[in-house]
């Protein structure tokens, strides 16, 4: 069945939610993060779990399949993501073809340093939509700093043999080398982007730091400004599915109470349950002080015209233009975001003296 006019239904639906600041969405969010497992290989000081003790537990692939089946009518768009490296669940790729066979985006974000021949075939082969190779350094000292227990030359070449086969194999995985931008790889943007600027690369992404860990990233305001609109993830996604079944907000609310378990409840309506309306008007009354994690909030705050083409346009495509907002906003210094003033970028980033325009702001 043609699911294409359904979900642009549910994206006008919630579009029309959020622009007339109802607390209860008509309809489901459209994308969805899962974590695949709570297993992680490296030991990365700016992760959460360098504070925090995960479990080493995979998600059940039944309440996979069950949040997935539950949520097709709206669903566009997913990602096994958590506090683990997705590749370590051994049902990962049982898990992109279920979300492929029902019609349902699917993209992954990886470390790479467990990837080989026979896993690069069978994810290019799996209808894996969307890729993310978390590389954080163009410089064996840096990247081995950030990714504790990877090998900078060893995983380079794993990647490069995924980006040969794909080419080999004539996949249209749209794939993305990442960075994220922190204290000792901040100078080396430039020589990362010219390093992975190679066929079978679509977009290479220096992300911010959004987690702002002492000693680590690039300090920056820990008061985060008032917010001019309500977060527009808490109406379209993407709301976080724990392992464990407990359903999260968001990504970034983990640690906070959960809103419900998907074991026990369709999530579309843990979606509109008393909690998440209490959020909503929360945000829409802009009295955040009884949700600490949104006051201090670090994620990206679009300005409201990135945010209505966010709601309208399919999740996938929003994936693969972040990066080039990210680029715009931090080398044209074009405001896309609000919360994010041009003096906390470091001083190499900066444009000369006179092509600073008004209100710029910066990634």
């Amino acid at each position: 069945m043609n699911q294409s006019l359904p979900r642009l239904r549910n994206r006008m639906a919630i579009l029309w939610s959020y622009l007339s600041k109802r607390t209860i969405v008509h309809g489901g969010p459209k994308y969805v993060l899962i974590e695949a497992t709570g297993k992680c290989n490296l030991f990365c000081p700016m992760c959460p779990r360098e504070l925090v003790h995960f479990e080493p537990v995979d998600i059940p692939l039944p309440l996979f399949k069950k949040v997935i089946e539950e949520a097709r009518g709206f669903l566009e768009f997913t990602v096994p993501y958590g506090a683990g490296e997705p590749m370590l669940n051994p049902r990962i790729f049982e898990m992109i073809t279920f979300c492929r066979a029902h019609n349902i985006r699917i993209g992954l974000s990886t470390n790479g340093t467990l990837n080989n021949p026979e896993r690069n075939h069978k994810l290019l082969e799996s209808g894996l939509n969307y890729i993310i190779f978390a590389f954080d350094g163009a410089t064996k000292e840096s990247y081995e700093k950030y990714r504790k227990g990877a090998k900078f030359e060893e995983t380079r070449a794993k990647i490069l043999e995924f980006l040969k086969m794909k080419r080999k194999l004539r996949s249209k995985i749209f794939t993305i080398i990442q960075m994220v931008r922190l204290k000792d790889n901040a100078d080396e943007v430039e020589a990362f982007r010219e390093m992975w600027n190679i066929p079978g690369v679509d977009q290479v992404r220096i992300k911010e730091d959004e987690l702002q860990f002492e000693g680590i990233g690039i300090p920056r305001l820990q008061e985060q400004p008032q917010r001019r609109n309500p977060c527009h993830y808490l109406w379209q996604g993407p709301v976080y599915v724990h392992h464990d079944g407990n359903v999260f907000p968001c990504c970034y609310m983990w640690r906070g109470e959960p809103l419900g378990n998907a074991n026990q409840q369709p999530l579309v309506q843990i979606w509109n349950n008393e909690r998440m309306q209490k959020l909503r008007q929360a945000h829409i009354d802009g009295n955040l002080a009884a949700y600490h994690e949104c006051v201090n909030c670090h994620a990206p705050r679009p300005r409201m015209p990135v945010i209505l083409g966010s709601f309208v346009v399919n999740s996938l495509a929003v994936r693969k233009w972040i990066p080039i907002f990210e680029k715009l906003s931090l080398l044209l210094k074009i405001p896309i975001f609000e919360n994010r003033p041009a003096e906390m970028t470091t001083p190499a980033q900066r444009p000369p003296a006179g092509r600073q325009g008004k209100g710029n702001v910066a990634v």
